[in-house]
């Protein structure tokens, strides 16, 4: 065994940033000028500028330097649109969901991430809007704040009508290598509203409710890229702890992705994944508007909050939930199309628990579903399709075959 030769970097050129700053590409170069050449990072330092996904291209060309131990790396880049405009909808057993957004990945050149989005139903109205500021001053810090208001119309089937409006404001860092800590302090106002229609439980919550909590959450990315992951797994812990409330609940999440490449001669990727998170009452029962729902992308092939638990017709979620998530890409399916991408998912998941009245519970009926995903890149943007098809699920279970996402880029 004998040690090889040492480089270092003399200097990096960025070239083709013309809208974008130097300073976005740089916060993620693992290696610097000064560095020793070091060429596993260097590759994932030039993975995790494409995992920002405001470059169609990043290329680049190491030249021998002032000296032979010194490299000059020439990184080019090319500049796309990273402002989107999308359109979702889903169409079930009982009508259809809608929902749109606005997305800028690049705000003024700055690598700011501006988020916001809507969603309209039968009987819910919910918008966000959601920034992101990497290494805000320099710190290698994300600062991120949000603003989230909806209303729920329950009034003429189950007698009860929820109006909120939050707050939240938070970091994210590395703190230990591959560890990323999230705190934030969440801020929600809320008024519950009953009728006669309404259960004697719902009719105990009517009433204006201010909540401050103090949520975190433990991030461990051991994936081999951020950029079209092949191997490795993520691990995410969170936690909701209440400071101030008036009708204060813990919550706990955990979630765990497995990535793995299953063909050297393709670039065929499965992925497994498990979510569990749990919700209780410390001073009473949860409240309607906390109860736990089953996310859409857990469990496609569902309507959204249509299934669980149902109480006087209405669905009122449960006080826990547990998803298992299986897909994996098909490449090369299609010859010649480039911009089109299958995958196949398998879905399962099972939510339960009622704090309030046990014997509305359903804990032995397992969720599931399977189906194909497809996502198109066209000249307007990317356009996405789920087939999904719903193999065992609680009679109550409203289900969804079809959901589209349309975007347009700018």
């Amino acid at each position: 065994i004998s040690e090889s030769e040492k480089f270092y970097i003399e200097k990096i050129n960025i070239n083709g940033n013309f809208n974008t700053l130097e300073e976005v590409v740089r916060n993620n170069l693992i290696v610097d000028e000064g560095d020793p050449f070091n060429e596993i990072l260097f590759n994932r330092s030039i993975n995790d500028i494409q995992s920002l996904g405001i470059f169609k291209k990043v290329e680049t060309n190491i030249q021998k330097g002032s000296k032979d131990s010194f490299k000059i790396i020439d990184l080019n880049v090319e500049e796309r649109p990273t402002g989107e405009i999308s359109v979702s909808a889903g169409f079930g057993t009982e009508g259809g969901t809608i929902g749109a957004g606005i997305k800028e990945n690049n705000f003024l050149g700055k690598g700011i991430n501006l988020n916001t989005n809507f969603e309209i139903n039968a009987d819910s109205v919910k918008g966000q809007f959601i920034y992101a500021k990497p290494n805000f001053n320099y710190s290698d810090n994300t600062l991120f704040t949000s603003l989230k208001s909806s209303t729920s119309d329950f009034l003429t089937d189950s007698g009860y009508k929820t109006s909120e409006l939050g707050f939240s404001l938070g970091t994210r860092f590395e703190q230990f290598q591959n560890i990323y800590l999230s705190p934030e302090l969440d801020f929600l106002i809320e008024d519950l509203e009953t009728s006669s229609k309404a259960s004697n439980t719902i009719k105990k919550q009517e009433g204006s409710y201010t909540d401050l909590y103090f949520n975190y959450s433990i991030r461990q990315d051991l994936r081999d890229k951020k950029f079209r992951t092949e191997d490795g797994f993520v691990t995410t812990f969170s936690q909701e702890l209440p400071v101030v409330s008036d009708n204060s609940e813990l919550a706990n999440s955990f979630d765990i992705t497995k990535y793995k490449k299953l063909s050297t001669r393709s670039d065929m990727v499965a992925k497994v994944s498990f979510y569990g998170k749990t919700i209780t009452g410390l001073s009473d029962d949860v409240r309607i508007s906390k109860r736990l729902y089953i996310p859409a992308s857990r469990l496609r092939g569902f309507e959204k909050g249509k299934v669980g638990p149902v109480d006087n017709n209405d669905f009122v979620g449960g006080n826990h939930l547990t998803s298992l998530n299986m897909s994996a890409t098909l490449p090369n399916i299609f010859e010649g199309l480039d911009n089109l991408d299958v995958g196949v998912f398998f879905d399962a998941a099972n939510i339960w628990g009622i704090d309030y009245d046990s014997s509305l519970d359903d804990k032995s009926t397992i969720r599931s579903s399977t189906g194909v995903a497809l996502n198109l890149m066209t000249p307007i943007g990317p356009l996405s399709f789920s087939f999904a098809n719903a193999l065992s699920k609680a009679s109550s279970d409203k289900t969804e075959s079809f959901r589209f996402n349309l975007g347009t880029q700018f």
